[in-house]
């Protein structure tokens, strides 16, 4: 495939960031894009990530897009596969399916400041000239494999949840699981049922909260088809419960951490009973320093005779088995390792070229960095969906909403002003930050002893969390136009809209 091709913008991705965009764009009357999608198929960590009892930990009602509510989830919390439909509904809807190149990755972009366009090169040869460019890669796509001595020399089968083998069958099996994320609570309960025992590695536990699970059986879907006003008032009360969690987490509000980890601590010392297990069971941090995860089954599951729990990190591998930092052995026939994904390192798997270096070069000192999370200097008309310090507490879709819709409307602004590309300045992107680290360091990400994910090396610069609510971010996103921005150039004639 070595055609050329031409459009106005391409949105890179056809997971829940790319359909969000691509409504917005259609939305606007931007019929003239693409979606590149290396996958063969929508749905992005919901495609991948088929793991067993893999499902979403935040409630379906909000856990969806506000554009394409379902009276349909069969549950309050939704499975991988449901997820997964209803990403290909929404597809369907939006009649966007023959807009999206599958089987087409993204490997490199290139800025041509002379024409103010982006040049683009595909996994398959294609090369796509383009004037807006909408990453919609998310930051949870590149899993991390921890590279442990003796992994090559371990005689049975290693599995990473992002890449499990839908024929693994555990049944028979001692099973090392490592690490104790939002993959490893849902995979351990699986494990425990059907393995003839099981060791989970636990270095930093998180609080587990209780799931308040509801099933919805065809009345009550019906009911919501009937009465959309009690669907959207659901998920107006998640959203606003969502908004005051976060904003306590963001400015440690003692009254509400203190709730819930008394409501954390008796969900788990209800299941188990041993006192040292439930020492390597309390978190060292204060609640929201880690991701929270919510579960009925881990804690039993971990309280199982047949389950072995360390509470430090597997050092390394021998050919039969695992060793603790502390020296602990264990035989394993399977080695599942639950170790989440290199979220700080996002968009290394694309190499994007500004006016002056690539992105890598722009962040390989301190990490990533982007104005209200979107936007880098040096790199006009590239926008970051879900980009650095965009991840509210609670649903993601709100704030990738949040994002498309302030893109849509800077692509408005940049017609409007007759200009050929939007940035923002090296100026404007310090005093965003300035007034970010300012936030930031009220909050329990930084002030309540966190080792998480959202920071370099976990314990750095925190550079995947949004310091406050997913109201508050909506409101930064909603402000007026500043001298943060720069208008550059002027607008070609506009290119023949696809049908």
């Amino acid at each position: 495939m070595n055609e050329s091709i031409t459009v106005e913008t391409v949105v890179i991705g056809a997971g829940f960031g790319g359909l969000a965009a691509a409504h917005d764009l259609l939305a606007g009357g931007r019929t003239d894009f693409l979606v590149l999608e290396q996958a063969t198929s929508v749905g992005g960590v919901w495609r991948e990530n088929v793991y067993p009892n893999a499902a979403c930990d935040v409630p379906s009602h909000l856990y969806s897009l506000s554009f394409a509510q379902s009276p349909d989830w069969s549950s309050s919390y939704a499975s991988q596969a449901e997820i997964l439909a209803y990403t290909e509904r929404v597809v369907d809807d939006l009649g966007i399916r023959d807009r999206i190149l599958f089987g087409t990755g993204l490997v490199a972009a290139r800025w041509d400041e002379h024409v103010g366009q982006w040049g683009l090169e595909t996994s398959r040869g294609a090369r796509i000239t383009c004037r807006f460019l909408i990453s919609a890669i998310g930051t949870l796509n590149q899993p991390l494999v921890p590279d442990l001595p003796g992994m090559d020399e371990f005689t049975g089968t290693i599995v990473h949840t992002a890449r499990w083998d839908p024929a693994l069958d555990l049944r028979g099996k001692r099973v090392a699981v490592v690490g104790a994320g939002a993959s490893a609570i849902q995979v351990v309960p699986h494990a425990v049922e059907r393995a003839d025992a099981v060791l989970v590695a636990i270095r930093t536990p998180p609080h587990v909260m209780p799931k308040p699970e509801e099933h919805y059986d065809e009345r009550a879907k019906q009911r919501f088809r009937e009465h959309p006003e009690l669907l959207l008032a659901l998920r107006q009360e998640q959203v606003e419960y969502w908004n005051r969690s976060t904003h306590a987490q963001a400015v440690m509000d003692e009254a509400f951490l203190s709730a819930a980890e008394a409501v954390w601590r008796q969900h788990m010392e209800s299941a188990v009973h041993d006192a040292e297990l439930r020492r390597i069971l309390t978190p060292t941090s204060r609640f929201g320093c880690r991701r929270p995860v919510v579960s009925n089954a881990f804690y039993p599951a971990l309280a199982d005779p047949r389950t072995t729990v360390f509470d430090s990190a597997i050092a390394r591998l021998t050919p039969t088995g695992v060793v603790s930092e502390r020296g602990q052995e264990w035989a394993a026939d399977v080695v599942v390792l639950a170790t989440g994904f290199r979220a700080t390192e996002m968009l290394s798997s694309v190499e994007f070229a500004g006016t002056d270096g690539t992105l890598a070069e722009h962040w390989q000192d301190d990490g990533p960095r982007a104005y209200k999370g979107t936007l880098v200097p040096g790199f006009p008309n590239l926008f970051l969906v879900t980009g650095p310090n965009t991840q509210a507490s609670g649903s993601i879709i709100g704030v990738i909403e949040a994002q498309t819709g302030w893109i849509a409307r800077l692509l408005d602004e940049t017609d409007a002003r007759g200009a050929a590309a939007v940035g923002v300045t090296t100026a404007g992107l310090a005093r965003f930050e300035e007034r970010l680290a300012a936030l930031m360091s009220r909050s329990v990400w930084e002030v309540g002893g966190c080792e998480s994910w959202y920071r370099l090396g976990g314990t750095g610069r925190v550079v995947t969390k949004w310091p406050g609510s997913l109201a508050e971010f909506e409101a930064v996103l909603a402000e007026p136009v500043t001298e943060d921005l720069e208008f550059t150039g002027v607008r070609a004639p506009q290119l023949a809209a696809r049908p």
